[in-house]
């Protein structure tokens, strides 16, 4: 990966069917920087000794309790007793596991984080731009219809239901509104521009704003 001088991270939080995934990896390709997605659930469970269903049982979802036998279980963030007892594991926690995670990950190096509420857990980043990634509506149920191959209406309905969990999951924990353009630095949407030009606005933004002493 390339050597910055700086260490910087950017946290992108996407609609469904927009292309803020691939607007991040490709933010990542372009910048040759750590891609985190799903990798902060896997290491998040690795580092906290947990299975990895528990986290992606509640991945970017409204809260709501894991009730399981949780007895011998190696949790090393929490030797405080955040995670107090052997049978109740509740969101709040695993949030808690998931934020020191993320926090590590971006105190190693630069990187791009996909949604899991990065921007706010990441908020005291010195060097930190948070992004949304936007689509017409139209746009997004084409797209998410081609990438799962279902009909335009079932797109529709699966982008109604992760929208408004991704809204309760982001306005629960960082008491701010998911998609409001006051709850981030920028704005943008792939409709307008495209997910490669997206990548390249920000890249330059990065450049320009993150990486200039």
């Amino acid at each position: 990966m390339n050597s910055y001088s700086h260490n910087f991270a950017v946290s992108v939080g996407r609609q469904l069917g927009s292309g803020g995934r691939n607007v991040a990896l490709a933010i990542a390709r372009k910048m040759d920087i750590a891609f985190y997605d799903k990798e902060i659930i896997t290491q998040a469970a690795k580092d906290s000794g947990l299975a990895p269903e528990y986290f992606e049982k509640v991945d970017e979802k409204p809260s709501f309790p894991i009730v399981g036998g949780l007895a011998g279980l190696n949790i090393p963030f929490y030797s405080t007793g955040v995670l107090n007892t052997d049978y109740y594991l509740g969101n709040n926690n695993l949030f808690q596991i998931q934020s020191r995670t993320v926090e590590m990950l971006a105190e190693k190096g630069p990187g791009v984080f996909v949604g899991r509420c990065a921007d706010y857990i990441l908020r005291e980043h010195p060097r930190m731009l948070t992004v949304f990634i936007t689509a017409d509506l139209d746009d997004r149920i084409e797209r998410l219809s081609k990438l799962l191959s279902i009909s335009a209406d079932e797109a529709a309905s699966q982008i109604k239901e992760c929208d408004r969990k991704r809204a309760e999951y982001y306005n629960y924990y960082t008491f701010k509104k998911w998609g409001d353009a006051a709850s981030y630095q920028l704005c943008l949407s792939t409709s307008l521009f495209g997910e490669e030009e997206t990548a390249d606005l920000i890249v330059s933004i990065v450049r320009d704003k993150l990486l200039k002493d």
